[in-house]
C-alpha cells in the first residue's frame, strides 16, 4: 500500500515492512505522515501474530527529518491546551511505538536527520550501511531538542555521547555510530538490503510468544533506564521556544544553508 501520506506499507505475514517513501524530498517527515504511521502503531497493537516491524527510506537518504523550510511547524491553531497537544504529536508516535508487541528493526542509510535520529532511536535494532551520517540539528535551528529525544538518547548511547551530538549538531558518521552501539550493526550499502533479511530471519527463527515477552521486557526497561518521564515537559519547551526572535532567526538561517547545499 501507498498513497500520498508519505508511507508504503507491506504486509507480509509476521512482518510488516513500511517505507518511508518521498525520496524526491528526502522522505521529510510531517503531519500527514505522522498520522499515517500512528495509524499503522495502532492497527500493529492488536496483531500479536505480527511478529517484526521493519522501517527503511526510499532513495538516497533514510530520511532528512522534519521540512523546516515550508511544513515542519506551521501555526497551530486554538488554545493553550491545543497547541500544547498539537505540539506534543510525534513523541506520542514515538511512545506508542514503544509498546506494540513487535521487535522493532530500522534500516539505515544516507542522512539520518534530526527527528528522523530520534524515531529510529526509538526501534530496537538498527542496521546501517556505511554511508550513513546522523545529524540532530535541533540546537542550531535555535530550539531545544524535545520529542523526549535527550532522554532517549541517552538511553541508547549514555550520556556523555548524547551530549555531544545534541550540544555540537555535528554529523557523526557510521563508524562512530557503531563503535557508539547506536547501529548494532553495519555494512556495506550494497550489502544493507540482505543484512536486514538476515536480522528479520534471526528474529524469526524464535517462538513468537518468548520474543513478544521480551520484546515488551526490554521496552519497560528501557522507559525506566533513564526515566523517560523526564521529557512530560518536551512539548512546553517546544512551543515555548516557537515565540522566540532567537529560533525564528536560527530557523531561517538554517533553511537557507541547506537550501544551498542541496541539489535541485
Amino acid at each position: 500500500m501507498s498513497d500520498d501520506t508519505g508511507l508504503r506499507i507491506s504486509d507480509e505475514g509476521r512482518v510488516v515492512r513500511v517505507t518511508l517513501d518521498r525520496p524526491d524530498r528526502l522522505n521529510v517527515l510531517d503531519d500527514a505522515l505522522r498520522r499515517a504511521f500512528l495509524d499503522l502503531l495502532r492497527d500493529l497493537e492488536d496483531r500479536p501474530e505480527v511478529s517484526v516491524l521493519v522501517l527503511s527510506g526510499e532513495g538516497r537518504a533514510f530520511s532528512a527529518g522534519a521540512d523546516f523550510r515550508n511544513t515542519a511547524y506551521p501555526p497551530i491553531e486554538g488554545d493553550w491546551a491545543q497547541r500544547r497537544h498539537a505540539t506534543g504529536s510525534w513523541q506520542r508516535v514515538l511512545e506508542h511505538l514503544d509498546r506494540i508487541p513487535q521487535v522493532t528493526v530500522a534500516r539505515l542509510h544516507g542522512h539520518v536527520v534530526g527527528g528522523a535520529a530520534l524515531l529510529a532511536s526509538a526501534f530496537d535494532i538498527r542496521v546501517a550501511a556505511d554511508d550513513t551520517v546522523l545529524r540532530i540539528p535541533e540546537l542550531a535551528i535555535g530550539i531545544p531538542l524535545t520529542w523526549a529525544g535527550i532522554p532517549l538518547l541517552v538511553r541508547e548511547v549514555g550520556l556523555p555521547i548524547a551530549r555531544d551530538w545534541i550540544m555540537t549538531c555535528r554529523p557523526v558518521d557510521a563508524d562512530e555510530l557503531h563503535r557508539t552501539g547506536f547501529a548494532q550493526r553495519l555494512v556495506s550499502r550494497e550489502q544493507l538490503d540482505a543484512a536486514v533479511d538476515e536480522c528479520i530471519d534471526q528474529l524469526l527463527a524464535i517462538p513468537g510468544g518468548p520474543l513478544a515477552m521480551t520484546r515488551a521486557m526490554t521496552s519497560a526497561i528501557g522507559r525506566t533506564n533513564p526515566a523517560m518521564v523526564a521529557a512530560w515537559g518536551d512539548a512546553d519547551h517546544q512551543h515555548w521556544s516557537f515565540t522566540e526572535d532567537e529560533y525564528r532567526d536560527a530557523a531561517k538561517a538554517y533553511a537557507d544553508r541547506i537550501g544551498r547545499r542541496r541539489p535541485s
